[in-house]
Order: structure tokens, then C-alpha cells, then sequence
């Protein structure tokens, strides 16, 4: 009766292995049951552990596999195979039936395929990782596993093929609507290191914490502010033991660490810091601009969301000093354009051999031509993007597969019509989405990438929540955020023979945002700064002026376009009689000496300069015509000079000067009552309404030349 009660559960869940295999498990439970004196279900996970082991060990390895699926098919155990060298996949084939499983495996790797997997990725690490989920999960079917389950097992597993399995069936997962987000391969990294949060006050760690799990901002902003934060929590546990929770602040203490911050050094209350080439020096502006401003918006938020009663104003308190914040302006990183034309150039003639090979020694030895991490299509429409684009790298990676509209526009001068391309980019930090012309070029490359590129399931945008299809994605992920500037701009450097770092640092993907927008604002016929703000995506004007640059080449041919000098200074020409001077005609006044040029006359009055009517000459005693005998007499006289003077010009005069015939009018009419250097006003001359207008006194320093 005894033996019929610890053999019937074992024959139950073996009878569908083959006679051989069934018998020797069981022969192998019952003489451990003998040996131990108590029943298989009363034994503890140790126990299977051992029995497992040695059934490995008295015949071979592959009878391990019975043991543990037993163990797991009575309902005792279901993780005895990760403390016993064996293989998952038979274990698998043990407990749920080989039919069951393989169909399973056939429906994640048949996914995998089609999202362009490959094959020994899908042979060496799906089928150990799926029979693993399943085998912890207790279940051969898909629609059981839940998003808690395969977490929990991801965590087991911090790096590895078995990790990196587990990613690939989440998005199989994710994709069939099973869990809701799939792993990723960063996971482990996210959120503070333990070193980092271990050096903080517990008191004050706890209120960081809290707002970090409810704050809205952007998660990079988020992570900023947070560092700073427990900045301040390191600050106070050294200055104010006393404030070590918000609450306990006072105005004193926030102008104290205003005060710190100005003089801090980098390294100084970070905790634990990996970075160490900065330590020591002291903050940049911006740095303290940071420290200064996270802490503010801390300190708002705790007050606004009523977690804490006001004891100052964290906007008046916490606000960086205007010297510090005067040192901090618009800088564009812009890439020089000898460079950016050799970039571009290598990027438009970029090939698989530019690129590394992807792979162990052994599969590129066995690969039937050079590999790649991803397709040369898709890298080659990345690059495009990148070059003509301007858009920040989470734009470009975000992209919809539909990204590209096209038109067609035509010339309003020659009547020619030409292509539009427009690229639609995705909701981002500043704005929502929008489109904007690019270069046809990227249009095309995108095409051929499109041509290639397999089936890609729909993934859930962090910005938008939505389930999308992304241009850059392949195996059923988005491409690295890290990969344009760790693989693809290192490749573009070394084909375009320059370094991949310049005076302004390193060249990275958004320097380009700077250098195209920079290029933009500087071409021949420039985009304004209205138009850049929308190309760009701007919500601001003042965003955009971090990013372009008024070129100083044109900044100077502006500067001389606009003619600032000449048009408030003008040159008339004077002809100066010698012969009148030596003989002292013109010490007693009774001679002229002095000839200003009018164009059909010429004015002797000596303070010409100051003359009211200078450029409407009301021809007073002064005018001499040049028909007069006189002024015939001067142009043929021996000893007769020529020179330049130089006028200064009021605003109606230069508004005259510039072609105004209204401003020209006007100042007539304002001086027909003013006197005249000989005493009569215009209109007791006559000459009121028939004045002489000055037109050679708009010749400008260059004597008259056009």
C-alpha cells in the first residue's frame, strides 16, 4: 500500500516519456526514498539538488534532466534547474511534452525571423531561455507568462546569452499584446547607483526619492535634478546636521548654499563620482547655474504641491546671482565647414567596408560575406538624416516608417517646378509634431532602406505612450541611442581623414543641429530667425540662438552693406583759390576764396557746413551759377585747388540724401522762412519753391565714383 502511494504520482506524470526513461527516475526517487526514510514530498530543494547530481553522475550528465522534471511535474519544485548543470530545453521537452514545447518555440522563433533575427541568435539563445520561462512559470503556453514572471527571471540573469534571450522573447511578448513593455537590455543600469544613494542622509533621500517618483519633467531632466538634490542632502549633512529634511530649511541656510555653490569644485558632495578628470576644479557657470536652479525647482515643487509649508521663497532665495548667469550665453558648437564638407561627402559614399565587421572570430570566418550590427541601408539613411535633417538624436530615432511627404513646388521667378521633400518629425521635448523641408537626397535614402527593411513589430513610444513602427528599428528594436556617435561618426571621420575631435570638443550628433542651422542663417539667401525657430522646432526664440551663429565673414559684409559711416557722413567737393589767399582778398572778407560745388552752381560762404539751407540752396548772394561769367572764369583760373569736406548729416537731411522726395519737399518747406547766411529767407528771395537740391553732396568718401 505503501509503494503503491509513492510510485502512482510518479507513473502519472512519466507515463508519457518511454519506458526507459520512466523507469529510471523512478528507481532512482524510490532508492533515495529508501536511503532518506521519508517520503519524495517531504524533501527539501537540497535534497532533489543532491538526487539530481548523483543520477549525473552514476550513468551521465543527460540523466539529470528526468530528476528535475519530475521534481517539477509532482508540483514541488519549478527552479531546480538553475542550481543543476543541465539542459533546459529537455527538461522542457520532459514536462510539458516535446509537441507542446516545440510548437512554442517555433511561434517565437518564426517572430524573431521575420523581424530579421538571426539564425544563431535564435538557435543558441531562444530555445534555453524560452524553456527556462516556461519552466518557472509552470506553463507551455505564452498567453500565462506575465510581466512580473519575466522580470523577476531577467534579474537572475545581469548580463549574458541567457539575458539577452529573455529581451528577444519580452518583445515577442510585447509585441503580442501578452505584457505590456518589453526589457531592455539596460535595465540593471537604471535608476542611482546604491554607492550613490548610500552617502545621502536617509532622512532627506527619502524626500528625493518621493519627488523623483511623481515628477513630470523629462526623465533626463529628472535625472539632473535628483543628482543635485542628494548634492544638497551631502551639503547639509556637512553645514546643517540640524536641516536635514526640506521643511527645516530657512532663508539663511538656502543663502548659505548659494554661497557654497559659487565656490564649490567638481567632485565636492557628488558621493560616489566614477568621473574623476574634472575633480578639484572648480565648477563652470553653467555648473553652478544647475546646482542653483535644481534645487529651486525642488523646493517650488514641495511648496506647490502643499508637502511642506513655505519658510522663504525658493524663487528669490535659490536664484543664481546675475554675474554668474551673465557668463552664460549662446555658444553653437558648430563643426567647421572645411570638415562638415568632408563629413558630408564620406556620409553620401559610405560602404559596408567603412564600417566594422560585427562578430565572434569564428562567424566572420563562417559568414558568407562581411556583417554588419545593421543593415548598410538603414545606417546610410541614418546618416542622411543626420546630415541634412538637423534634428536631435531621440528625433531621429524616433522617426515613423511614413516620415517622408513629398510635393512639388514651383519657381516664382523662372516658373520651374522642382521636388519638396518634407520630413515629419515626432513629438519632442519643445514642440509637437511637425514637419520641415529637407534635401530630396533623404528622401531617397530613406526609400531604399524602406525597400529592405523586414517587418518590424510596433513598439510603445516613451514620449507619447503609443505603439508605434519606427523607421530605425531592426530585431525588433529601436537602433542604440549610442550607435551614431559611438560607431557611425568614428567611421565618417576615419573615411573623411579627420579627427574625431576639434577645439570645440568632441564631434558629436548634435553638433550637426548646430552647424546646418548655423549654415542656414548664414547662406546667401538666409532663412530667418522666425523660420529657423520653426525648422528647428523651437518653442522659443532664445532656444534657437544656441544653435546658430551669425558668421563673422558676414556679420562684417553686413556691417558694410548697411553703410553706417556713409550714411551719416557725406563728402562735398570744395575748390579752394590760392591766388585770392596769397594776395589777402581773403583775410578782409571782400573776396571769395572758398568754392563749394553744387552741381549747377557753387556756394562762397565760408561756414558752408553749418548753413541751414546746404542742401536746398535758396540761392541767396552767396549762389554763384556756374553759367555766370564768374563761375565760367573759376573753372579755366590758374591756381585753383580741389578738395573734399567732409558734412555731417541731421536725420532729415540723410532722409533726403536716401531718396525721400517727400522728406526732400518737407525740408524746403521748414526752411522757407529761415535766414539765409546773406539775411533773407527763402521766401523773400523768391526761391522758395525753386531751390538748387544738393544731389553731388550724396557722393560719399569715394569722391563721386559709383
Amino acid at each position: 500500500m505503501v509503494l503503491r502511494r509513492l510510485l502512482e504520482p510518479i507513473n502519472e506524470v512519466t507515463g508519457h516519456w518511454g519506458e526507459k526513461n520512466a523507469a529510471r527516475v523512478c528507481n532512482s526517487v524510490l532508492g533515495r526514498v529508501h536511503k532518506e526514510q521519508r517520503p519524495y514530498w517531504r524533501w527539501d530543494e537540497a535534497t532533489w539538488i543532491d538526487l539530481a547530481e548523483q543520477a549525473g553522475v552514476s550513468s551521465d550528465r543527460a540523466q539529470r534532466a528526468p530528476v528535475i522534471a519530475v521534481a517539477h511535474l509532482l508540483g514541488l519544485h519549478r527552479s531546480l534547474h538553475h542550481h543543476v548543470q543541465v539542459q533546459e530545453s529537455r527538461v522542457a521537452d520532459l514536462v510539458f511534452g516535446r509537441d507542446a514545447f516545440q510548437v512554442v518555440l517555433a511561434e517565437v522563433i518564426d517572430t524573431l525571423r521575420s523581424w530579421d533575427a538571426s539564425q544563431h541568435t535564435v538557435v543558441g539563445q531562444i530555445p534555453a531561455a524560452l524553456s527556462d520561462l516556461l519552466l518557472v512559470t509552470g506553463t507551455p503556453r505564452l498567453q500565462d507568462i506575465t510581466e512580473q514572471r519575466i522580470r523577476e527571471l531577467a534579474e537572475r540573469y545581469p548580463a549574458g546569452a541567457r539575458r539577452r534571450g529573455l529581451i528577444k522573447i519580452s518583445r515577442v511578448l510585447a509585441h503580442k499584446g501578452i505584457i505590456a513593455t518589453a526589457l531592455h537590455g539596460n535595465d540593471t543600469q537604471r535608476g542611482p547607483r546604491p554607492d550613490t544613494l548610500a552617502t545621502v542622509p536617509p532622512s532627506w533621500l527619502a524626500w528625493a526619492q518621493r519627488w523623483r517618483d511623481l515628477s513630470t519633467h523629462e526623465p533626463g531632466t529628472i535625472r539632473g535634478m535628483f543628482s543635485v538634490i542628494l548634492i544638497a542632502g551631502r551639503w547639509a549633512a556637512e553645514k546643517h546636521p540640524e536641516a536635514l529634511e526640506p521643511q527645516l530649511w530657512t532663508r539663511d541656510i538656502a543663502a548659505e548654499y548659494v554661497a557654497d555653490t559659487l565656490h564649490a569644485v567638481h567632485g565636492q558632495w557628488a558621493g560616489h563620482n566614477r568621473n574623476t578628470t574634472k575633480r578639484g576644479q572648480p565648477l563652470t557657470a553653467v555648473g553652478k547655474v544647475q546646482r542653483i536652479d535644481s534645487l529651486r525647482g525642488f523646493f517650488s515643487d514641495l511648496i506647490e504641491w502643499e508637502w511642506i509649508k513655505p519658510r522663504f521663497d525658493p524663487r528669490k532665495a535659490l536664484a543664481g546671482p546675475l554675474s554668474v548667469r551673465a557668463q552664460i550665453g549662446p555658444n553653437p558648437r558648430i563643426i567647421d565647414e572645411v570638415s562638415w564638407a568632408k563629413l558630408m561627402a564620406a556620409g553620401l559614399t559610405l560602404n559596408s567596408e567603412d564600417l566594422n565587421e560585427y562578430g565572434t572570430p569564428r562567424a566572420k570566418a563562417t559568414a558568407d560575406g562581411r556583417r554588419l550590427y545593421y543593415p548598410i541601408e538603414m545606417v546610410r539613411a541614418l546618416v542622411g538624416v543626420w546630415l541634412f535633417a538637423g534634428c536631435r538624436i531621440d528625433e531621429i530615432r524616433r522617426l515613423d516608417v511614413d516620415c517622408i511627404d513629398r510635393d512639388e513646388g514651383r519657381d516664382d521667378k523662372t516658373g520651374e517646378t522642382f521636388p519638396i521633400c518634407l520630413l515629419r518629425v515626432p513629438q519632442n521635448k519643445t514642440s509637437r509634431p511637425f514637419s520641415k523641408p529637407v534635401d530630396p537626397i533623404v528622401g531617397q535614402l530613406i526609400d531604399a532602406w524602406k525597400h529592405v527593411r523586414p517587418s518590424q513589430p510596433k513598439i510603445v513610444d516613451r514620449k507619447t505612450g503609443e505603439h508605434r513602427e519606427f523607421l530605425f528599428c531592426v530585431r525588433g528594436e529601436q537602433i542604440g541611442r549610442a550607435y551614431l556617435n559611438d560607431t557611425v561618426l568614428p567611421a565618417l571621420c576615419r573615411k573623411a581623414g579627420i579627427p574625431e575631435s576639434d577645439s570645440r570638443g568632441a564631434l558629436t550628433s548634435h553638433r550637426a543641429r548646430s552647424t546646418i542651422a548655423t549654415q542656414l542663417l548664414n547662406a546667401p539667401e538666409p532663412l530667418s530667425i522666425a523660420d529657423l525657430k520653426e525648422w528647428l522646432g523651437h518653442k522659443h526664440f532664445s532656444s534657437t540662438r544656441h544653435y546658430a551663429a551669425i558668421l563673422q565673414r558676414r556679420l562684417t559684409a553686413a556691417y558694410r552693406k548697411a553703410d553706417y559711416f556713409a550714411r551719416n557722413v557725406r563728402t562735398i567737393q570744395v575748390l579752394i583759390d590760392r591766388e585770392t589767399i596769397l594776395s589777402g582778398g581773403a583775410t578782409d572778407g571782400e573776396q571769395p576764396w572758398k568754392y563749394y560745388d553744387l552741381g549747377d552752381g557753387y556756394c562762397t560762404y565760408d561756414f558752408f557746413a553749418k548753413c541751414p539751407h546746404r542742401l536746398a540752396c535758396a540761392r541767396c548772394p552767396f549762389y554763384l551759377p556756374k553759367e555766370s561769367s564768374a563761375g565760367r572764369l573759376l573753372e579755366v583760373k590758374d591756381g585753383v585747388d580741389q578738395m573734399l569736406e567732409r558734412l555731417t548729416l541731421t536725420d532729415d537731411e540723410r532722409a533726403a540724401l536716401e531718396g525721400d522726395r517727400d522728406a526732400l519737399a518737407t525740408l524746403a518747406e521748414r526752411l522757407a522762412k529761415v535766414p539765409t547766411p546773406a539775411g533773407p529767407t527763402p521766401e523773400q528771395l523768391g526761391t522758395d519753391r525753386a531751390f538748387v537740391a544738393l544731389t553731388t553732396v550724396q557722393d560719399s568718401l569715394t569722391g563721386g565714383r559709383p
